[in-house]
């Protein structure tokens, strides 16, 4: 294989088509890692990405250029592949070995990354598919060999989305009540790639009920074969009311993975007293609540953003252990990407598209 040049598909302008492009590529040099990429998920990040920001609410948009993002920019953050060069000091790999990749990098200097927690680096995010050249490509470079993570015996094509989907779903639910039981009920909001995987996780590792909540009948009977015991339609009549009263009115946790301001509200109103409130998706907009509701429902209201190297580490120990539902995957070649991104712009994607070179 030529390891001297990285086909990428990519886009020159923030809104537009991607489109084939070439880059030279040098040795590998340090810790770095050369992988050769067999399959690459796509995010719904990925469509923020490439419009160039995220909706803030109020006309206001957020600038993954100011954030460090350069044209043309090569997407894909849910990489899988295969060992193929090693940096003269890169350690712990052989070539060959059958990797995922760990693309929320930090600098790698401050205290957030001294604590392992790259992926919320203060200082100059270096994140794979956004300011260093993702995996919508035949090779990407890694910065470093801890960022790769063997997978066993593991599908190489479903194990490629625990680098986002995976970590962000598993992230979210470690942050409700671990005491949860069986009378308890959880709420996940918007059953795409995502949040179907939080259900899928959920029903393997939490004995509360877990209720889907998404306005496509696909999505919400896809959940129901992946863990949900039941499933709810958000545009239907009087929905909060009649998922409340499904739900005996005892929805301990939501986990919102839409991020939408209707999303968000919803949210708050069917969770109960004491409840948590878990804000993941970043479709945008603003929080809008009364403030003396936060006292008197005694909530707790919190973000969670993908996840560390030791959870994707973690999640891949849990699968190796564990036979986890498994979301739909839809397999396409890399050379459709633009199609498979429409498609889930469009909402057309129940599951996950990963990408093949």
């Amino acid at each position: 294989m030529n390891l001297t040049c990285a086909h990428r598909w990519a886009f020159s302008a923030w809104g537009g088509a991607l489109a084939e492009h070439s880059d030279p590529l040098a040795p590998a040099g340090g810790d770095e890692v050369t992988v050769r990429v067999t399959h690459c998920g796509i995010c719904h990040s990925d469509l923020h990405i490439q419009a160039g920001g995220f909706d803030m609410g109020g006309g206001r948009l957020s600038s993954f250029e100011r954030a460090g993002a350069r044209l043309p920019l090569t997407m894909g953050h849910e990489i899988g592949g295969e060992v193929v060069e090693l940096g003269p000091e890169a350690s712990g790999l052989t070539l060959g070995d059958k990797v995922i990749v760990y693309p929320w990098l930090g600098c790698g200097e401050c205290p957030v990354c001294a604590r392992g927690e790259d992926h919320l680096c203060p200082r100059a995010p270096r994140n794979l598919g956004i300011q260093l050249p993702g995996g919508y490509a035949d090779l990407v470079r890694v910065p470093h060999s801890r960022y790769l993570v063997p997978i066993g015996t593991l599908s190489p094509a479903r194990a490629a989305t625990f680098s986002c989907a995976g970590i962000t779903a598993f992230g979210a639910l470690r942050k409700l009540d671990p005491t949860l039981t069986a009378d308890d009920h959880v709420v996940i909001i918007g059953c795409g790639g995502v949040g179907m995987t939080a259900i899928a996780l959920a029903s393997a590792t939490s004995k509360a009920r877990i209720v889907a909540v998404d306005p496509d009948p696909a999505k919400r009977e896809a959940a129901l074969g992946h863990g949900a015991a039941l499933a709810f339609d958000p545009a239907a009549p009087e929905a909060a009311k009649a998922i409340g009263k499904a739900c005996a009115f005892n929805i301990a946790g939501v986990i919102d993975f839409v991020g939408a301001e209707s999303t968000s509200s919803l949210a708050v109103n069917l969770v109960r007293r004491t409840g948590q409130v878990v804000i993941v998706g970043l479709f945008g907009g603003e929080f809008r609540m009364p403030l003396p509701m936060f006292a008197l429902k005694s909530l707790r209201i919190s973000g969670s953003y993908v996840g560390s190297l030791a959870d994707l580490r973690e999640l891949v120990a849990l699968a190796e252990r564990v036979t986890l539902p498994q979301i739909p995957l839809d397999l396409r070649p890399l050379a459709e990407v633009n199609q498979a991104l429409q498609d889930l712009a469009a909402g057309r994607v129940v599951g996950r598209v990963v990408l093949q070179p």
